[in-house]
Parts: structure tokens; sequence; C-alpha cells
């Protein structure tokens, strides 16, 4: 009798579970969703999967279309949660051993979800997230990991860089990619890949993050708890980044720039001594001037942006 029941457990264990739920948040997005959901079916093979879409309050018609889609799960949250929260409902439907958070910008261009898992599973030590070289539709590599955020990583960026660059002495820094993988800090957003048992140690997406710094934040909680972030060379994904968005670009680089300095705020306050917060939001908003550098910016967006920069600065 005792084997009759495990026999019958282990059927609905494998009935209700599954090997990776891919999460896909959707925010007016519905131009590069299609073709998204798209190269997934056309490219995973070999390993069991289920889609699922978590609709933000989109007004594009994407409600309209995704309902009709069998080959997702839709989650409507009927507003604009952000993109970690999004994920977050995603995740309490979710019925994989291994969770891929995929942005809806993204195409994959080989049998990605695989390869992913099939390295995850060898992998010999801790692994928290797993994310792959990304690229842009010319096959360029672009922005695929990064350094935790740091005040003397945002002193170099927003301040030696443009005055460098004003010299036209500025060297762009090598960026470094693994032949087969290598550790890093974190990995993108865009392709996060974690197994679910990871996710309940150690927390999904903090809910005070709108968007930016959600997947650094996270992953330094991975690290915190002994789980190495990995970068691997394989997986090919196309990340068409700036494509999500149909606002002007001046004004989409404002509200990302601001957006992403709340956020970093956000970072320092959760990751970072007291002390060490109060500095950052002291000294930021001055490294942050430089905008006025950048000639693709308007003047009003630029006095718009400052106006927003000193008003958080007492926020």
């Amino acid at each position: 009798m005792s084997i009759f029941f495990a026999a019958i457990n282990r059927f609905l264990y494998f009935c209700i579970t599954m090997t990776v739920s891919i999460i896909i948040v959707n925010y007016n997005t519905l131009h590069v969703l299609k073709p998204c959901l798209d190269s997934i079916i056309e490219h995973t093979i070999g390993i069991d999967y289920e889609i699922i879409v978590v609709d933000n309050g989109s007004t594009d018609g994407s409600i309209e279309v995704l309902s009709q889609d069998n080959r997702i799960t839709l989650i409507q949250t009927g507003e604009n949660l952000g993109f970690g929260k999004a994920n977050n409902k995603g995740l309490e439907q979710a019925k994989g051993k291994y969770i891929l958070f995929l942005n809806s910008d993204t195409l994959l261009r080989n049998n990605a979800i695989k390869i992913f898992y099939d390295f995850a599973e060898q992998y010999q030590g801790k692994l928290g997230a797993l994310g792959g070289i990304l690229e842009d539709r010319q096959g360029n590599k672009i922005h695929s990991y990064g350094q935790f955020p740091k005040m003397s990583n945002d002193m170099q960026k927003y301040l030696w860089t443009p005055i460098l660059k004003g010299f036209r002495i500025y060297r762009q820094p090598t960026i470094e990619y693994p032949e087969q993988w290598m550790k890093v800090d974190y990995i993108t957003g865009a392709d996060l890949f974690v197994r679910r048992e990871v996710l309940n140690e150690c927390g999904a997406f903090h809910p005070a993050f709108f968007m930016y710094c959600e997947e650094s934040e996270m992953e330094h909680r991975f690290n915190l708890h002994g789980y190495d972030n990995v970068l691997l060379n394989g997986p090919r994904i196309i990340h068409l980044e700036g494509e999500g968005g149909k606002d002007g670009k001046s004004s989409r680089f404002i509200r990302d720039t601001y957006r992403q300095q709340k956020s970093e705020y956000i970072y320092f306050k959760l990751t970072e001594p007291h002390w060490k917060y109060f500095l950052y939001r002291t000294i930021h908003p001055v490294l942050r001037l430089t905008v006025w550098l950048n000639p693709n910016v308007s003047f009003a967006d630029k006095w718009k942006f400052t106006k927003q920069l000193y008003v958080s600065i007492i926020l």
C-alpha cells in the first residue's frame, strides 16, 4: 500500500511541477513581447517549461491579445507595479524548479534555457543567479553583468569620465567576457536564471524598488548567503534595449536617470551602514549635475531633472 501511495505522490508531483518557469513582465511592450514569445517556442527543446506573463496595466491592447494566447499563463495586476513586484507576482504562481526572469524585449537565438539548466545542474558549488552574454541585433556584446553599486564607481562614472571625455582623453574600458563562464557581482535583470530553492532561502525582488537596482540588491543577498552569481558563455539572447518604450529619447533619458538614482538610494539604504547611506545621499546629487554636459538632452529636461535631483535630497 505504501508503494502505491508513493507512486501516486510522485505522479502528482510531476503533474503540478515542471523544470523551468519563465516569467516575463509586460507594460505596453506588445510589439516586442510577441517576437519574444515566438523565439522561446521556436528554440526551446528537450526541457519542460511554462511561460507566465505578468501584465502591469498595459493600455496598448496587450490584454486582448495575450488573453487569447494559450501558450502562456496571463496574470493581470491592473496597475504598473514596477519590475520587481510584478516578477514576484509571477513567482507566486510559478511551478518550476528553476525560474527564468526574462525581459519582454529579448529574443532567444538558440536553446538558451536548456543550456542554462544543464550548467546549473552540473555546477560544482552554490549557484545563485545565472545569466548569458547579451547581444544587440548586430551580434555585438552588450551590458550583461556589472559590479555592485559603490560610491567609487559613481565618482568614476559621473565625474571623472565626463571630465576626461571633455578633454578628449577618455579611453573606453575593456569589458571582460568569459570563454566558458565566470563569477560576477550581478547578472543584469534581462535574463536571470535562478533555482527556486535559492529564492525561497534568500528572498526574491525587494518590494521597495520600482525599477533599476532590484536585481543587484537581490543578488547581493545571494552573495551574503554564500551563492555565486555566474555569467555563462553559450546561451544566445538578443536584448533590444530601448525598444520597449516609445517616449522621446531626451525625456526617456531623464525619466530613467531619475528612477535609477532613486533606486540607488534604496540600494545603499538596504545594503550599507547608515553613515555611508547619508554620505551617498549628500554627494550623489552633485555628481549627477554632469547631465548638463550631455548634448543629447534638451535644456527643459536638464532643468526638470535638476529640480527633481535636489528635491530628492530632502525627501
